[in-house]
């Protein structure tokens, strides 16, 4: 497959200037090793966080506000797992609104783990090799786990973003 532009990674930085190379006039292709576009931030950082944020403030609201505002309800009460659920919505909407993106500038989206080749090609494992005349690298970053004893014990009640996103309840609850 040959492009003007390939851009390795499909989070936030690639998918911007993906699409924006793509506006501009470029014949482009996207690398992205997830099954969703997004990377980090849409599929299981600040997007899944800022989902549990809102139901956190709708839980203050109703404990703090309601009643200054005349409104009675009852204590309320956090099901975990329809929270959970509206909030994988809230990803499927946005990671799905990247592919629609993709579709309507006409990006091509690529699936599979893309490694440089040599300096025009990107090898794609499981698919065709990408030959470009530009290449953008934005292929995100990984947490870094300090060197502390311990830290990975269920008891250290420390977790990066990947093994967030699974929680089944609130940390502190149990």
């Amino acid at each position: 497959m040959e492009c003007d532009v390939a851009v390795l990674g499909g989070g936030p930085g690639g998918y911007t200037a993906a699409i924006r190379a793509a506006q501009l006039g470029a014949k482009t292709v996207c690398i992205e090793k997830e099954p969703e576009l997004g990377g980090t931030c849409l599929r299981i950082g600040c997007i899944p966080t800022k989902a549990w944020v809102q139901t956190a403030f709708a839980i203050k609201e109703a404990e703090h506000t309601f009643a200054k505002l005349g409104v009675e309800v009852g204590a309320p009460n956090l099901d975990f797992a329809t929270a959970n659920e509206w909030k994988s919505q809230v990803v499927d909407q946005m990671t799905s609104g990247v592919a629609i993106l993709f579709k309507a500038n006409g990006v091509e989206w690529v699936k599979g783990t893309g490694r440089f080749k040599d300096a025009n090609t990107i090898a794609v494992e499981g698919g065709e090799d990408v030959s470009f005349k530009s290449a953008i690298i934005a292929t995100g970053s990984s947490p870094l786990w300090p060197p502390i004893e311990g830290i990975h014990s269920p008891r250290a009640r420390c977790c990066a973003t990947p093994g967030a996103r699974h929680a089944r309840y609130v940390v502190g609850t149990r």
